[in-house]
């Protein structure tokens, strides 16, 4: 059967599960067994065996679930209200102020979450009513927060990095360096923009006071305006959490990271200094329970679990497509096509938009990666910048209508409709296009700090 056959019955079998509701990892699974029968013989079954074990008793993934319990120490104890209640009274006051302290909140907490969804629904849940109670365009105030939190799977510690250097055995440190610039610079694209767009559109933050009143009546609008003007005092005034607060966080930060980068530490020991530092936070501030405690070690268990199932399994697909010779044809069949590699990374980058509509981060790297990696090195492309291109990819997907996960995560954690939201996404999702563009003209963005450690 030839390479593109073969293509054809993986992803046939492995998309018709998905699109019914069956987990990823379940999926992947049974997409390498129909491999195996298909085209191995059941005898090599067994490789299956051997792969979970490898797997499940690599010492490399305990970095995961203790990365994955730090963000929910931090996420249970509420450290990201604390963050974007400082940076709103730093900030809040200015014409729009409030939009740019919630992009700086999920910038910072991106740093101490590590992944996307966690961090678009701890500020979400907060700073969306917050915008709007002060008079910000429902669609305005969801799509920033959007765009926001996509910085948590690029600004280090990413979850999808750390998936992305088990399968590729690239340094996991350097990678988390290498997302730090592109994750700084879409930060201050997204400031940029909220800057540009109310200066040319001052509804945005006017969204109130421009309805007619025949939509609201003329006292209930009179009412809103009020009550919007006075939340915009009392908002900054009344919430205690101040810079000590959140000094204790912003110094987790530098721990785990500068650690990493000035070689004090490994990944795996990195990622231990944040959980006792999470941990420690939250009993010097008084706000550990038994509750959030219990929580926390749930969802990390749950999480982690998770994500162990993606990697045996995704490992599983990779040796029956490895064994077939599939990845290698690929690159073959490409080199001898006459196309440019920025062709080939444009119909890459397609792929990735597709498939990151339709499934998470981790799941879209431990199901592409091992097809495709060997043909972008090939192409002289530098590991590290293809893993922080694959992020960017799966962020844009993140949050494209009509079915990007922060859009379904986001609709659970505020009352706007659906239509707002994807409106509100819709000049985010160019932004980041525009980010991507940049970041493959000039991939030096990405390299430069990891070139710098050693």
């Amino acid at each position: 059967m030839s390479i593109g056959a073969i293509l054809a019955v993986f992803f046939s079998v492995l998309l018709v599960l998905v699109f019914l509701g069956v987990p990823v990892f379940v999926s992947m699974g049974i997409t390498a067994i129909v491999g195996i029968l298909l085209w191995l013989g059941p005898a090599r079954l067994g490789q299956f065996g051997g792969i979970a074990y490898t797997q499940g008793t690599n010492f490399n993934q305990v970095i995961l679930p203790m990365f994955i319990l730090m963000s929910e120490f931090l996420s249970q104890g509420q450290i990201a209200e604390d963050i974007y209640y400082v940076l709103n009274r730093a900030i809040g006051r200015i014409k729009g102020g409030l939009a740019i302290a919630t992009t700086l909140a999920c910038t910072i907490f991106a740093a101490l979450c590590g992944s996307s969804p966690a961090t678009a629904a701890s500020i979400g849940k907060i700073s969306i009513a917050e915008m709007t109670k002060r008079g910000y365009a429902p669609s305005f105030a969801v799509g920033t927060v959007a765009a926001g939190g996509t910085l948590g799977i690029m600004i280090p510690p990413s979850i999808t990095f750390c998936l992305y250097g088990v399968l590729t055995e690239t340094s996991i440190v350097q990678l988390f360096m290498a997302g730090v610039m592109p994750g700084l610079m879409l930060a201050g694209l997204i400031i940029v923009s909220i800057v540009l767009r109310i200066r040319l559109n001052p509804s945005l933050i006017n969204y109130v006071e421009t309805r007619s009143a025949a939509e609201l009546g003329l006292d209930e609008a009179r009412e809103i305006v009020g009550a919007a003007k006075d939340a915009a005092v009392e908002m900054v005034e009344d919430k205690g959490a101040s810079l000590i607060t959140i000094l204790p966080a912003l110094c987790l930060i530098f721990v785990v990271l500068g650690t990493m980068y000035f070689g004090w530490a490994t990944p795996m020991e990195a990622a231990g200094y944040g959980v006792i530092g999470s941990f420690l936070i939250l009993i010097i501030q008084r706000r550990l329970t038994r509750k959030i405690f219990s929580e926390a070690l749930l969802n990390s268990a749950k999480t982690g679990t998770m994500m162990v199932f993606l990697i045996i399994c995704g490992f599983c697909m990779t040796f029956v497509i490895s064994y077939l010779g599939v990845p290698q044809s690929i690159a073959v069949a490409i080199t001898q096509s006459g196309l440019s590699k920025y062709s080939v990374l444009l119909l890459i980058y397609v792929v990735w938009f597709i498939l990151g509509c339709l499934m998470d981060p981790t799941s879209l790297v431990i199901l592409t990666i091992p097809f495709l990696f060997e043909t972008l090195v090939g192409f002289g492309f530098d590991p590290l910048w293809i893993g922080v291109i694959v992020v960017l990819a799966a962020q844009i997907a993140m949050i494209t209508p009509p079915v990007g996960m922060n859009l379904f995560v986001l609709r659970a954690n505020c009352d706007v409709p659906m239509k707002d939201i994807m409106m509100g996404c819709i000049p985010y999702v160019v932004l980041l296009f525009v980010g991507l563009a940049i970041i493959t003209i000039f991939p030096q963005l990405a390299l430069w700090l990891p070139n710098q450690m050693f």
